[in-house]
């Protein structure tokens, strides 16, 4: 578990729309510079990669269909990772972008989360929103901050972001900074930096990334390479801040898509990539999604985290 009697921290770093297609020029993910995954893998970010076992790193590929007929969506696939469920079966299909009324009661009951906090472990979100959007309650909500409001897991404005206390969703802050608000476009290393220094500071910290999958939808202004390689520095940055010797960074994604040349949802496997303290014992114990959560609580589950209060935010 690390050294002895020190619990793990974690770093849930979510993926939107991040599948595992093959090794040929049609796919979009091979045509960024991406020397951090490539040294994590011992290869590109395709199939034939996995799975991977190789000092502390270890990386699997996950069912994203759970059984389910039809192309996995985010709706069910966040939630299956957040609530250790076969969130699709519940469902009876793929529910797209956000949870249904079913969904979002099962979030309430049991998230990773609300659980790891029932422990006594302290839990952030990263991730900054504009006070707008946290006070809008007719805005719909996306499956992390449900679980974490749910939680009580206070979440970040843009205040904590101007501070460096939070991350923009899409690592730099160029989204947040085009439409208007007043925030500073910082470099992925910097954000992968401040993802670091928050995961030091909680059992459980979680990051949603959704640029990537908006890109392939041709709703953001950077290519897939191009995000991709943004992550992949920010990715880089962190892992050299991480103590991976009581640290386990996870990567993980909801759906395939992005290494469709069209951008369109897959039932590809989804990559689960850790690194740090007890990856391959998470690893062998993940085959869908629905896996993720119940191993990252095992994982979690010893004494009481002891660290450093966590930020005022805004619940």
């Amino acid at each position: 578990m690390g050294r002895k009697g020190v619990v793990p921290r974690v770093l849930f770093w979510f993926v939107d729309g991040l599948g595992l297609g093959p090794c040929g020029d049609a796919n979009p993910l091979l045509r960024a510079a991406t020397p951090t995954l490539r040294r994590l893998l011992g290869g590109p970010l395709c199939a034939t990669s996995f799975p991977v076992q190789d000092g502390r790193c270890a990386a699997v590929a996950l069912d994203a269909t759970l059984g389910v007929p039809g192309r996995p969506q985010s709706g069910t696939g966040q939630v299956a990772l957040l609530a250790g469920c076969n969130a699709a079966a519940l469902e009876g299909r793929h529910v797209p972008a956000f949870p249904t009324a079913r969904l979002r009661a099962v979030l309430r009951g049991r998230n990773l989360f609300r659980r790891l906090r029932a422990r006594g472990l302290p839990v952030a979100l990263a991730n900054a929103y504009p006070r707008a959007y946290l006070e809008d309650r007719r805005r719909p909500r996306g499956a992390f901050v449900l679980a974490a409001r749910s939680a009580g897991v206070p979440l970040r404005d843009l205040e904590h972001l101007r501070a460096g206390r939070a991350v923009a969703a899409d690592l730099t802050g160029e989204g947040l900074a085009a439409r208007g608000y007043p925030v500073d476009v910082v470099a992925p290393e910097e954000a992968g930096r401040r993802l670091a220094a928050l995961a030091s500071r909680y059992a459980f910290t979680a990051f949603e990334f959704f640029a990537l999958d908006l890109a392939a939808h041709g709703r953001w202004p950077a290519p897939v390479p191009v995000v991709l390689e943004q992550l992949d520095r920010a990715l880089g940055a962190a892992l050299d801040r991480l103590d991976l010797e009581d640290q386990l960074l996870v990567l993980t994604s909801d759906h395939g898509g992005v290494e469709s040349p069209d951008g369109g949802h897959t039932t590809n496997p989804v990559p689960l990539i850790l690194a740090g303290c007890r990856a391959h014992a998470v690893a062998a114990r993940c085959k869908t999604l629905a896996d993720v959560a119940p191993a990252l609580e095992e994982l979690l589950a010893g004494r009481p985290f002891r660290g450093a209060g966590p930020d005022s935010a805004i619940l």
